[in-house]
């Protein structure tokens, strides 16, 4: 992590400044009644939370390793409460969860929150906004990390309002899963990622999880990560890390979709073309990885991913799987997926390779990719092209004689296949018969489909009658 820089604490400085000297606080701490102390707090927030937040982005989307310490000074008294509820609700969502919706490990910067918040003389004020963040907070930490945190307070009211938001109903992780889902949905899009790069092995096992959601949420933001350069670059050339399938995965990351400076780029070549020649084991690490990446729901791996990783290939000292995939995609990028250049040499390299290899499903994914793009895009009208796209598929599933290709392929036909159906709508128009015969075909053919399914499909969905009243 790294101290917020001093042109930013000056900032935080001044801006303290203009809250101590508002005359809506002084109003806010004059109040004699409880609606004039909300209105007046209110006025507050609307006046500094705004500048805060243009601050906090700022600093998030160029300077993200610098986001713990500026929401340690936004926790100071002097911002009065204000803006600490969105630093609460950043908290919990920035911690990366198990299969079972629990922390991965104990979240120290939370509770040092949560603390600050407890503490607060506007702890009154603040309770209108944390609410569903300390329910969560709460139900993804464990039960002696909860208990600990609480048993610091001395307040009794504010102990009994924490205890308060410990709910039984997220004792079901399923509830868990729904909460933490309807909290992501109310800040999606928003920066407030960050990490601790790791200096030794042992500390990237245990930083690994945050970091990885650190670079993936770069990568989905789409953000410029050119501040970084020097820091990735300290990762990439500590050689303690490069046995280790976590560097492989991030690192794997950082070079299909980091652009960078033309010295960290040729560092990252350097690392790269190192790891394949002398680190056992890397090779295979990486297409375990790509194979996950391709897998993923999360991000879209593109031509752009393959070329930039092309680039940083060193051809001439090492010949190894990385060289032929790497051409076999720059063949596809070049000719196409639906040329016969491609076609035969996408045949030649899965002969080379055992059909059920990672290298191998990572070809089959990467044509999968192309075709779900391109189905997915077309509209009803369209359904001439797609009949030819269905051609082209036919023959990489020949080549592949694999039969969870041809399930995924057929699903994504299969969701086409509906939107024509309930498009064409006349069954004696000439459209809707050619679609029938010429699906049909297809999917049985695939072996996706059988015959009463294709049937089912097609038949005509009864209304069930209304009966009349008598």
């Amino acid at each position: 992590m790294e101290n917020l820089s001093a042109e930013f604490a000056m900032i935080i400085e001044e801006l303290a400044g203009e809250v101590q000297s508002s005359e809506y606080l002084e109003a806010y701490l004059n109040a004699e009644d409880d609606q004039d102390e909300l209105d007046f707090y209110v006025q507050l927030q609307q006046i500094f939370e705004p500048q805060i937040q243009e601050l906090y982005q700022h600093i998030a989307d160029n300077h993200p390793l610098q986001i713990i310490d500026l929401e340690t000074q936004l926790l100071d008294d002097k911002f009065e409460g204000l803006y600490l509820p969105r630093i609460l609700a950043y908290g919990v969502l920035r911690g990366v969860v198990t299969n079972n919706y629990k922390y991965t490990r104990p979240q120290d910067h939370l509770r040092t929150i949560i603390l600050t918040l407890a503490r607060s003389s506007n702890f009154e004020m603040l309770t209108r906004r944390i609410g569903q963040s300390l329910q969560l907070a709460f139900a993804l930490s464990s039960d002696i990390w909860v208990t600990n945190l609480i048993n610091e307070i001395g307040n009794k009211r504010v102990k009994s309002y924490l205890s308060s938001q410990r709910l039984m109903k997220y004792r079901d992780a399923s509830q868990r899963v729904v909460g933490l889902h309807s909290m992501r949905r109310q800040f999606e899009g928003e920066n407030f990622y960050t990490s601790q790069f790791p200096e030794k092995g042992v500390e990237l096992r245990t930083m690994y999880p945050d970091l990885k959601e650190f670079i993936l949420q770069r990568i989905i933001l789409k953000l410029d990560n050119q501040n970084l350069a020097p820091t990735l670059k300290k990762f990439m050339v500590n050689k303690e890390f490069r046995g280790y399938h976590e560097f492989v995965y991030v690192f794997g990351l950082i070079i299909n979709y980091f652009d960078l400076d033309d010295e960290t780029t040729q560092e990252m070549a350097k690392t790269l073309n190192s790891c394949r020649k002398d680190v056992d084991g890397f090779v295979d690490n990486y297409f375990e990885f790509l194979r996950e990446l391709l897998s993923s729901s999360r991000l879209n791996i593109k031509t752009d991913c393959d070329k930039r990783v092309s680039g940083l290939i060193d051809r001439s000292k090492v010949s190894d799987q990385f060289n032929a995939y790497y051409d076999l995609m720059d063949t596809i990028r070049a000719e196409g997926y639906d040329s016969e250049v491609t076609l035969a040499e996408v045949q030649k390299f899965y002969f080379m390779n055992e059909g059920l290899s990672t290298i191998n499903e990572c070809v089959r994914l990467t044509l999968l990719a192309y075709f779900s793009k391109i189905i997915n895009e077309l509209t009803a009208e369209e359904y001439p092209r797609y009949m030819e796209l269905s051609k082209v598929i036919s023959q990489y599933i020949n080549v592949f004689n694999n039969q969870e290709f041809n399930q995924l392929v057929g699903t994504i036909c299969l969701k086409y296949l509906k939107k024509l159906i309930k498009h064409y709508t006349d069954k004696r128009s000439r459209d809707y018969q050619d679609i029938k015969r010429f699906s049909t075909a297809l999917f049985l053919d695939w072996n996706t489909m059988n015959q009463k399914e294709i049937v089912e499909l097609f038949k005509t969905k009864r209304k069930p009658r209304v009966k009349k009243e008598s």
